[in-house]
């Protein structure tokens, strides 16, 4: 071949080159730990639907896959697991974090909302607003709930009083769900909620304080005989990933995470765990038709009042101890008031 083809093929060659398309870089792998069991319902209907849509809209560059079953972390560490890079987004209880999430524990006082949507939502407006933010300023959060239909869970003793209360070990987790056991003259025991099964079997606790959410999830219905419906509450969750690792991903990426996250994710967390309380509380129904446990039952008004006043003074100290309580707790009841009038 001639110099001159010789180079008209160069500069044929070096004109394709320079208009082809880039090879596009392999996604980024992300692990997304969750510590209940993998069939849980609201990893089926929102988590994995969840990353699969960040998936879908990302562009190619990442690609999370889910790991279940406490694999990763589990409900003591999962904060922790993230931070270290165990995981690289996680699904934390804020209740697990000692001294950290303070403002947020707000969720943990009782009487405070009547379904998980109106506290999911209602929390993630506290940290839109700023109100709760700087307590998230190590994570990137993708997402909040609040457990809705605390009951009182016990195996061997009905609880219809408050001094039905006394000398009964209750598992019960962060600072205010403790100091309210504490009130009804019950003694709190902190037990990782996917250990309570274990330890109420073994009798380290007579029973929990805590969501029906957890009843299917962890099998407390399989031991537990009584059940008292008193709209208790208690606790909250949280989707996140470390701040730093967020931050060095490509905008793709973070454009995809924040369509599919913020109020959104909070609102369909906080359906997910309503639709499970209907869903539990129809099982124990069945239960009971079959003599296995007893119907689940509430208080009476007059001990409901009782039961009410009981906490005042844990709802007082909580206002005292953290930081802009006051505003803080006032902002979140106008936010519950508000949803729970728009969800009815």
């Amino acid at each position: 071949m001639s110099r001159f083809l010789l180079r008209v093929a160069g500069a044929v060659a070096a004109a394709w080159l320079s208009t082809a398309p880039l090879a596009q870089a392999d996604p980024i792998p992300l692990k997304l730990a969750t510590f209940g069991p993998p069939q849980s319902y609201f990893y089926v209907e929102v988590l994995i639907p969840w990353l699969e849509a960040v998936n879908k809209d990302s562009n190619g560059t990442v690609n999370i896959k889910y790991f279940g079953g406490g694999v990763l972390g589990n409900a003591s560490n999962m904060y922790d697991a993230v931070l270290t890079g165990a995981a690289d987004i996680g699904w934390a209880l804020l209740g697990s974090v000692p001294n950290r999430f303070v403002k947020s524990s707000v969720v943990e006082l009782p009487f405070n909302y009547d379904t998980g949507e109106a506290g999911a939502v209602a929390l993630w407006r506290l940290y839109d607003k700023g109100l709760i933010a700087n307590e998230f300023d190590e994570v990137k959060l993708f997402g909040l709930t609040a457990w809705p239909g605390a009951e009182i869970q016990t195996r061997s003793k009905k609880v219809q009083t408050l001094e039905d209360m006394k000398g009964l070990k209750l598992r019960a987790q962060g600072r205010w769900q403790t100091a309210t056991v504490t009130a009804f003259s019950a003694t709190p025991v902190n037990i990782p909620v996917d250990e309570v099964y274990q330890a109420m079997d073994r009798g380290v606790i007579d029973g929990l304080w805590t969501s029906l959410v957890a009843t299917g999830q962890f099998r407390v219905d399989e031991i537990a005989k009584y059940f008292l419906e008193a709209p208790l509450n208690g606790g909250g969750g949280m989707l996140i990933m470390k701040k730093e690792a967020y931050a060095a991903l490509p905008a793709d990426a973070k454009a995809s995470f924040e369509k599919h996250s913020g109020e959104l994710l909070a609102r369909a967390l906080g359906k997910s765990n309503d639709g499970e309380v209907v869903r539990v509380r129809a099982r124990l129904k069945d239960l009971a038709t079959q003599g296995k446990i007893e119907a689940p039952y509430g208080l009476s008004p007059t001990e409901s009042a009782r039961w009410h006043a009981a906490a005042e003074p844990v709802t007082d100290m909580w206002q005292k101890s953290v930081p802009n309580g006051p505003a803080v707790l006032a902002a979140f009841r106008a936010e519950t008031t508000a949803l729970n009038a728009e969800i009815k």
